[in-house]
């Protein structure tokens, strides 16, 4: 895969995608007639042209590597009769396996289950941030970056139930960045509620944590994650002082 010049910043990191596999993201989203396919093949798009660090699934979370790359997973979200959160990641000999991976092949496999093996019922995230946390436990915490990333286009119906897996995001030293997915230019209800109880989810300071995008924005906002000019960059990048002459 060519890895794209706008990742060439990138430090040591870990991410995974929390995706909103509820109802609402099958209908048209722009000019793409399912938003949640539309969401998952710029996801497709995105794990191309990341700098992935080789490693499979298989290492585990607690990696090989000191330094260098990234490795990604992938976890939906939904909830059955809109009053029980539930979540999926890709089963045992799937792609990743549900874990952390550098490694292409296996995460475009995660791409291609999640697609087939979508939601469609209400927007309850507690099940999903708790996969999430299970995903980076045991990601070394020396000189790597985790963060976790959030898309939803609804209002999320169980945000009081969230205390506990956030207090474990933090123990592991997870950046959340919360993104609302709109349908169209102008803001509607669905997408002011979203943003009402997706941005405290968000890690503090929420505001610098957060976007309100439409779907095509996605990609550039994805592909300036290492950016240190980037929305998200600054907070994603740590910059290392250079060694001084003499």
């Amino acid at each position: 895969a060519c890895v794209a010049i706008e990742f060439g910043e990138c430090p040591t990191l870990d991410v995974v995608v929390v995706l909103d596999g509820s109802g609402s993201m099958s209908a048209k989203f722009g000019g793409h007639p399912h938003g949640y396919d539309a969401l998952m093949e710029m996801m497709r798009e995105w794990v191309r042209v990341l700098p992935l660090n080789g490693e499979p699934a298989s290492v585990g979370a607690h990696s090989v590597k000191d330094n260098g790359g990234v490795r990604v997973g992938f976890v939906q979200f939904s909830g059955w009769n809109y009053w029980k959160s539930e979540a999926r990641k890709t089963p045992s000999g799937v792609g990743t396996g549900g874990r952390l991976s550098g490694v292409l092949a296996e995460l475009e496999a995660d791409v291609d289950w999640h697609e087939d093996n979508y939601m469609g019922d209400g927007t309850m995230i507690e099940a999903g941030l708790n996969m999430a946390v299970d995903m980076f436990h045991g990601s070394p915490m020396d000189g790597r970056q985790r963060v976790l990333f959030i898309f939803t286009d609804g209002e999320i119906f169980d945000p009081n139930s969230l205390a506990a897996a956030r207090t474990e995001l933090d123990k592991e030293q997870v950046q959340v960045f919360g993104i609302v997915v709109r349908k169209a230019t102008q803001h509607t209800k669905a997408d002011l509620d979203a943003e009402k109880t997706l941005k405290p989810i968000t890690s503090d300071p929420h505001d610098d944590h957060f976007e309100n995008v439409m779907i095509d924005e996605i990609p550039g906002l994805m592909g300036a994650i290492c950016d240190p000019n980037g929305p998200w960059g600054h907070l994603i990048v740590k910059q290392t002082p250079k060694p001084t002459s003499g």
